[in-house]
């Protein structure tokens, strides 16, 4: 059984994690417009419906070229995109994003748990990094809610949207994860 087969969904925490499609267009912009999130990641900034296909067509592309999940945030029973969680298995990298009007709920922390099991125990990656900058207190919080620790590994140093970042790599091990 392909664990990264499509359709896929993963529930848990009362979450229900699944692939985007065409009909979440919309919502991804309200998820995805955001400074806060042009801020911290790779994705287009201002996000609006060109962005939002774009984006949806390279998660399907880093879906079949490299089992690159990118997976809805949604409650049991609603469709509306609330965040997204991904997996980068490769790279044993996962992350979140949460809409601006759908923080402050544990949305982040919640699906960060489902997929992080997901990674641990269904993949079967032996660990789950995280890559968050030393000024985003927020992800640190869900990193530490997660049983993530700072790892030993050097800062890694990139360049988004022309601006030098430092990211620090946070760790998940299985024996640290519920």
């Amino acid at each position: 059984m392909n664990p990264f087969a499509s359709p896929l969904v993963l529930t848990g925490n009362g979450l229900l994690l699944r692939d985007f499609t065409d009909a979440d267009l919309p919502a991804m912009i309200d998820v995805f417009d955001d400074p806060d999130v042009a801020l911290r990641t790779p994705i287009a900034s201002p996000f609006d419906l060109a962005a939002a296909r774009d984006y949806l067509a390279a998660m399907r592309r880093s879906r079949a070229e490299e089992n690159r999940l990118h997976l809805a945030i949604t409650r049991p029973g609603e469709d509306l995109p609330l965040g997204m969680v991904f997996l980068r298995p490769a790279l044993c990298m996962a992350g979140y994003v949460v809409g601006k009007a759908h923080r402050r709920q544990g949305l982040a922390v919640r699906a960060g748990q489902v997929i992080t099991e997901f990674a641990l125990r269904t993949v079967g990656l032996p660990h789950v990094l995280l890559e968050i900058e030393p000024d985003n207190l927020g992800s640190q919080q869900v990193a530490r809610a997660l049983g993530a620790r700072l790892s030993d590994a050097a800062p890694i140093e990139v360049t988004s949207k022309g601006r030098a970042i430092r990211l620090d790599t946070w760790i998940i091990e299985p024996g640290e994860f519920g």
